[in-house]
């Protein structure tokens, strides 16, 4: 029996963040107009936070450790701006890739492939909490920082060096909410953008575990030594597995279109600030308060590209089994025209789907691999 199957709650959490915020495609009205503002005001706060960092930067180049410590946020701005931009330059891609989710292909499920995707989508909002929550206890920590930072300078501490056009310590508590409330903005939105990104990805890797699913079943007996379904039944599950097929790789490549760029920019941008991290620790007392901020600061760079290179190398994965399902199902009981227009699927199988970063890396388990050692020799 089929079901409705609501695949837009993979990221409605993610796509409410960014609604509110202003950056999600927004239906016409009166709402709009107030989802603008909100867009206007959260980008004019993000803006001018990076503008402060980059201008204290300049005028501290001869001072390495402000520089490095500048430095380390600097980039974990640039890259979620470039995100944010990527995002709005893509909003026809994003409804694209709604309405694609709401074709019957995907939306109508029976009762065990409802169970795949709903494990999956349970799957995904655990890992959503889980790198909320971090970024959560990142935000904290720079809040406490100047309350509980030992080193001995006399100047009023904020969260983050920025270079303002007057004097801050004239203005402690306003620069120092303002300067929370963009680490704050920063927080939500990049990590909204980031697991956009991957609950698209885990939602492609369920469809093509479906899509298995059906494969392997494409022919059914009625139970031992029964007789093994019309051979007219057979080619309408076929045929239905290989709409479904073409669909799943469309909902990849719109994937890769609407969001390639965006990880291409925060790849680069987190290797860098994972080194920056890794050469501070190095030169700072392990018991201070920076060290804890430094330790959370890396686990949240580090989780953030794992994320990407292990769903991508699921949605890798999980096409590349359609060559398996194909050959387990009951393909010796199916007449002639259906195994020719099975090896047809299976050698279209045989490059798997893949989501890449600007056209120069694939996301997957040896990307990862690769920036993990290259931060290890640099070190």
């Amino acid at each position: 029996m089929m079901e409705t199957f609501n695949m837009l709650d993979f990221f409605a959490a993610e796509k409410l963040y960014l609604t509110l915020a202003g950056f999600y495609p927004a239906e016409p009205g009166l709402r709009r107009h107030l989802f603008i503002l909100s867009a206007l005001v959260n980008l004019s706060i993000s803006w001018l936070q990076f503008l402060s960092l980059v201008t204290f930067s300049y005028f501290n180049l001869d001072d390495l450790r402000k520089l490095t410590d500048i430095l380390v946020f600097c980039v974990t701005q640039f890259a979620f701006l470039n995100k944010l931009t990527n995002l709005i330059w893509h909003k026809s891609s994003l409804k694209e890739l709604e309405a694609l989710l709401q074709k019957p292909v995907f939306t109508s499920v029976r009762s065990e492939e409802k169970h795949i995707l709903t494990s999956h989508l349970q799957g995904g909002k655990l890992l959503a909490k889980m790198y909320r929550v971090m970024c959560f206890l990142g935000v904290v920590l720079y809040a406490l920082f100047p309350f509980l930072d030992e080193r001995s300078d006399k100047e009023p501490k904020f969260p983050l060096p920025c270079w303002f056009p007057f004097n801050e310590g004239d203005y402690y508590y306003p620069v120092f909410f303002f300067e929370i409330w963009s680490i704050a903005i920063s927080a939500v939105l990049n990590s909204s953008i980031d697991l956009l990104t991957i609950m698209t990805m885990v939602l492609a890797t369920a469809e093509f575990e479906v899509l298995n699913r059906k494969l392997t079943n494409i022919s059914t007996s009625s139970g031992v030594g029964g007789d093994y379904d019309d051979d007219d039944e057979v080619r309408s599950r076929l045929e239905e597995c290989i709409i479904h097929y073409d669909e799943a790789l469309n909902l990849v490549r719109h994937i890769e279109l609407t969001f390639s760029k965006g990880i291409f920019v925060q790849f680069f941008c987190s290797v860098m600030a994972i080194c920056l991290t890794g050469f501070q620790m190095l030169v700072i007392s392990f018991s201070s308060m920076r060290f804890v901020l430094l330790v959370v600061y890396l686990l949240v760079m580090m989780w953030q590209v794992a994320m990407y290179c292990w769903y991508g190398h699921n949605v890798m994965d999980s096409s590349d089994e359609v060559t398996s399902a194909c050959y387990m199902s009951r393909w010796d009981k199916c007449s002639v025209e259906v195994r020719k227009s099975l090896m047809i699927v299976m050698e279209r199988a045989k490059k798997p789907a893949t989501i890449r970063a600007g056209n120069f890396f694939t996301l997957n388990i040896p990307t990862l691999m690769t920036v993990v050692i290259s931060n290890m020799y640099k070190h």
